[in-house]
């Protein structure tokens, strides 16, 4: 019997980052690439991790390098890059995954999942590193945010597979 994740749990994350960082950064992110992740290392140095429980178990985590999260920010913000903080920044990044998670739950309350999902953490500092639990799938997302910026970001969804 194969195992799979029911990309109806994934979608809701992806377009809510996506509309997030549309409105509110001006930016026209473009998909790169969809795969598997199975190491640790989480893309870049700045993370708002979400967690879902009660009914779903999993996270979805959306990181940033850190230039191109100061570059998002200080958008959001209206502000210059040099002259965000650390603080704003890492608040900044805070507030994207804040919004992505309202986004998502809005989403899902159009459909029979039913979860809880949890106030966002932000993680920053170099390597990163984020474990799931083993009996979870990591599928991970690359954009890039607008084509003029050479950085990248990545939406990663960790679920338990359902049996099919």
């Amino acid at each position: 019997m194969a195992l799979t994740i029911d990309v109806n749990l994934l979608n809701p994350f992806i377009v809510a980052t996506l509309d997030c960082l549309t409105q509110m950064a001006q930016v026209t992110p473009a998909r790169k690439r969809v795969f598997v992740k199975q190491d640790p290392q989480m893309h870049g140095d700045i993370a708002g991790i979400i967690g879902m429980t009660n009914g779903i178990t999993g996270s979805c985590v959306v990181s940033f390098p850190e230039a191109l999260a100061r570059r998002i920010v200080a958008r959001f913000l209206c502000e210059q890059e040099q002259t965000l903080s650390v603080e704003m920044m890492r608040d900044g990044i805070g507030e994207v995954a804040n919004m992505v998670a309202g986004g998502a739950k809005r989403q899902f309350a159009q459909t029979p999942y039913r979860f809880d999902i949890s106030t966002p953490t932000v993680v920053h500092g170099a390597p990163i590193q984020l474990f799931n639990p083993h009996d979870t799938v990591a599928i991970a997302c690359e954009f890039t945010a607008d084509p003029q910026w050479p950085e990248t970001f990545l939406i990663e969804i960790a679920l338990k597979p359902q049996k099919k």
